[in-house]
């Protein structure tokens, strides 16, 4: 068995999308506010086993998938027939040279603990380097077929010996976090911030998942002298993929270029499974941008040094629903005319009525810890 869900685990389960309360069925969750179906998926994790994960994605209907989903559905395919292949070679020198990498991460440079969400956490081979002060794990990932024939993969399971126990696994967006606000300790996602189809919203997310004073774990490529794939020319691309993947590689990656100019309206055309490319300086943007504190920054050892773990701390909230109820007056804060007007009503804001009373009218039932990140209105 590779795959669980305790019930530790679905306690802290809400809604993908509108974070409510969920009705628990043999095959899938429910949501008890917008009605969405969250349902069982039989994984294969050998020819003759079949184990189960629930999926929590938000599935769009084809005739109106928003164009980034669009890009970001063709920019995964690169990754699913990556992870295939890997399927199949089974190299153990891999596997090893690639816990070798990372160890000093999360042996000398980080204590991870507490409750840990894995967003983008594949099998969960960050297992591997925890300690016994992490009472809880739960990896996210959205590809759900990320177990598929594991039991084929001696090697993998030999070198990540966290793998031979079972791992809380659901899948879905870092988007569209499944858990209510304040669950965890620490967020970790190591290689995956610039795989996001909205990084943005995923730190959001992770914000809002963690408790005040929790943790955000980082690891991305910060290679800021990089030649982009798509400014080489075509005919040293075609031969540096057909020299790393072959004809098949070669084939797939043809099929991919037809099918992007076949799509309607595409802007984007992703020559890997990368979304975006992050800097140095607008990785901490990000961070500053979505409530974190950077607390922490280590680059990984040779040969990848242009590898950046960076480490955030929650900041609290402008002001806590819990302080308001119990009578306390915040600070005003400035410059935040709507943060203000969505707590308090627009009688009591300063000047500009007009603009006031239609952004109280527009926001009055925005969460208050997210309005900041809405508007801003100078004096």
């Amino acid at each position: 068995m590779y795959i669980k869900l305790d019930e530790e685990v679905e306690r802290l389960l809400c809604c993908s999308m509108c974070k409510s309360e969920l009705f628990k069925y043999d095959e899938c969750f429910i949501c008890s506010s917008c009605g969405l179906i969250f349902p069982k998926r039989a994984i294969k994790t050998n020819e003759n086993k079949e184990e189960f994960a629930f999926d929590f994605r938000i599935s769009h209907p084809t005739y109106c998938l928003p164009e980034g989903h669009i890009a970001w559905d063709d920019a995964q395919s690169e990754y699913k027939q990556y992870h295939e292949r890997s399927v199949k070679d089974d190299l153990l020198k891999e596997y090893m040279a690639e816990i070798d990498s990372v160890r000093e991460i999360y042996t000398d440079e980080y204590h991870i603990k507490g409750r840990v969400l894995d967003v983008g956490g594949h099998q969960g081979r960050l297992r591997q380097y925890l300690g016994v002060d992490v009472n809880l794990y739960v990896s996210v990932d959205p590809y759900i077929n990320i177990f598929s024939g594991i039991e084929q993969q001696p090697n993998l399971l030999h070198a990540y010996s966290c793998l031979s126990k079972p791992c809380n696994f659901i899948t879905a967006h870092a988007e569209y976090l499944p858990f209510k606000s304040g669950s965890f300790d620490w967020v970790h996602m190591r290689s995956v911030v610039d795989h996001f189809a909205d990084p943005y919203l995923a730190f959001l997310e992770a914000y809002r998942c963690s408790r005040v004073g929790g943790r955000l774990l980082v690891g991305l490529t910060i290679d800021e002298n990089k030649v982009e794939p798509a400014t080489l020319p075509l005919l040293i691309r075609v031969a540096e993929k057909f020299k790393k993947e072959g004809f098949l590689g070669l084939s797939g990656a043809v099929y991919q270029s037809f099918r992007n100019l076949l799509t309607l309206n595409r802007v984007v055309h992703h020559e890997d499974d990368h979304m975006f490319r992050f800097t140095h300086g607008t990785l901490l943007d990000l961070f500053d941008k979505t409530g974190w504190d950077v607390i922490k920054e280590h680059w990984q050892k040779p040969p990848f040094q242009f590898c950046i773990y960076a480490c955030g701390q929650k900041r609290a909230p402008l002001i806590s629903t819990q302080s308001y109820s119990r009578g306390i007056t915040p600070p005003r804060p400035k410059h935040h005319l709507a943060f203000w007007s969505a707590l308090f009503g627009s009688e009591r804001l300063p000047g500009r009525s007009r603009i006031v009373k239609f952004i109280h009218s527009s926001l009055i039932d925005i969460r208050p810890h997210y309005a900041r990140h809405l508007f801003v209105i100078p004096d």
